[in-house]
């Protein structure tokens, strides 16, 4: 998450631009009948042997008119030749946001949510990225590479792309959340995030007349979990009616009761709630659905709750092994039976222990040596943690679980943290000094530096660092100096 604090005082050089990723579907499978020894390319799914000679050696690939591939063919504006490099080096020149404009105008991909603020007190969004315009489909499945009804048409015409000047809502926020509405002539996807995060975001910065860099510092850190505070009212109405089997469950019940559904380190209700709802996502889900499509627990089916939810009676509450008809309140409460066992399981009888940080951990791999495929020994010198993280999946603070991974059923984790916010910056263009800035792990690669992991706390507990804008300060902070000579 990238945010800048807003001044029309000074009035220097510097424009700053951040960006996100955009869920756009800029890709299509063909499926091809051709033979590997066919030649040319006069028919849509034929194939062309195209040569590429580096020498000494000569590599050959089969091509289609739809892209590289033997049987299923693959077309990526990621696979044709493109300007995004250039795109990014005019970026970074752009002076304005015409001129930040113009330079996007030459980005292909991957598409990203671009923002851009200046010291003149502008703010500006653009969708830039060079999506597709089909003949027929959507790009969600492999389609028939035989015939050309799937062949694309050209691209969304650059200034028909989404974009934003100096909103009358005087902020922008982008969360891999749709960014247009059901009246946008064109197809840009059909996986956008849920928008949980999106919605958390403009709350917080409508319910603030005037925005700090201290404030900014707990929106980035922000863990209230929208996704509970929808299931809540059904699950505590279901308790109302339900005698519990042990006095630790009467406890739990009036902890989620209590709970501000921030999803802190030490929350005791957190880990509850995530425990119930593990449990409430298996017992609703995994019946009726093949392992593959077993729910992780994100903001999709947080949807999906919040419709069957309303249906007391729908035939997802039934499960499929018993002889009786399950309802809603009959799944919520088994669901909050089953997750108490497990934290007791987990963490042990006593509650003191269950804490959201015990259970949602965050380990650093090394992309080389990490692996599996590592014996432990090297695992142990080159991975660092678990580390205890606050937050969640669909949440601000976005450190995502995956809870299709169960100890029951599939290898894994379901709490341990699969996907983060790597960097948080904070940007004051009134004066950049007192801009801020965190990431995950340390500086160095090598893994008995010092500087290896020694930024892993500051990340976790959301603490920052001053960015350091004048040779003067870099001086001063530096600890040591490295020397390149020939």
């Amino acid at each position: 998450m990238t945010s800048f604090t807003n001044s029309r005082i000074v009035r220097a050089l510097a424009r700053r631009a951040g960006f996100t990723r955009a869920l756009v579907a800029a890709g299509l499978v063909g499926l091809s009948t051709a033979a590997c020894d066919v030649h040319g390319i006069s028919d849509p799914g034929s194939l062309a042997q195209i040569v590429v000679s580096p020498d000494p050696q000569t590599l050959a690939v089969n091509g289609t008119q739809l892209g590289p591939g033997y049987g299923i063919a693959l077309r990526w504006t990621a696979l044709d030749a493109g300007t995004t490099i250039r795109a990014l080096l005019n970026v970074n020149r752009a002076q304005n946001f015409e001129e930040f404009r113009a330079a996007l105008s030459e980005w292909v991909v991957p598409p990203h949510n671009f923002i851009y603020a200046d010291v003149d007190g502008n703010i500006g969004y653009q969708g830039p990225g060079f999506v597709p315009i089909r003949k027929n489909g959507d790009g969600l499945l492999p389609v028939p590479g035989w015939t050309d009804d799937y062949e694309w048409t050209g691209f969304i015409p650059f200034d028909e792309l989404p974009y934003a000047f100096n909103p009358a809502e005087g902020y922008i926020a982008t969360a891999n959340n749709t960014v247009v509405g059901p009246d946008y002539p064109y197809l840009l996807s059909l996986q956008w995030d849920a928008g949980y995060r999106a919605e958390r975001i403009v709350e917080m910065i409508e319910a603030r007349p005037k925005i700090s860099i201290e404030y900014i510092q707990q929106m980035q850190g922000d863990g209230m979990n929208l996704g509970a505070h929808e299931v809540m009212p059904y699950l505590l109405a279901a308790l109302d009616t339900f005698h519990a089997g042990k006095p630790g469950m009467a406890q739990a019940a009036d902890a989620l009761r209590h709970w501000d559904f921030q999803m802190r380190l030490d929350s005791r209700a957190a880990a509850i709630y995530m425990s119930f709802f593990n449990a409430l996502l298996e017992d609703t889900f995994h019946d009726d659905l093949p392992e593959d499509y077993w729910p992780n627990g994100g903001g999709d089916n947080w949807l999906t709750l919040r419709q069957i939810l309303a249906e007391p009676n729908s035939s997802w509450w039934d499960n499929n092994g018993t002889p009786s008809v399950e309802t809603r309140d009959d799944i919520l409460r088994q669901a909050f039976t089953e997750g108490y066992a497990a934290l007791e399981e987990r963490l042990g009888s006593g509650s003191e222990t269950w804490k959201w940080g015990a259970l949602h951990t965050a380990t650093f791999a090394n992309q080389t040596l990490g692996g599996s495929a590592s014996p432990a020994p090297i695992r142990a010198l080159f991975n660092r943690g678990p580390f205890s993280t606050p937050g969640g999946y669909s949440i601000v603070n976005n450190t995502g679980w995956n809870l299709a991974r169960d100890d029951r059923e599939t290898p894994g984790d379901p709490y341990a943290v699969g996907t983060l916010p790597s960097m948080r910056m904070i940007v004051d263009l009134g004066d950049l000094s007192n801009s801020l800035i965190t990431h995950t792990a340390g500086q160095s690669g090598h893994a008995f530096h010092p500087h290896y992991i020694d930024m892993a706390d500051d990340w976790r507990l959301v603490r920052y660092h001053p960015m350091l804008w004048n040779a003067a300060n870099v001086q001063k902070q530096a600890e040591a100096h490295l020397t390149l000579a020939p």
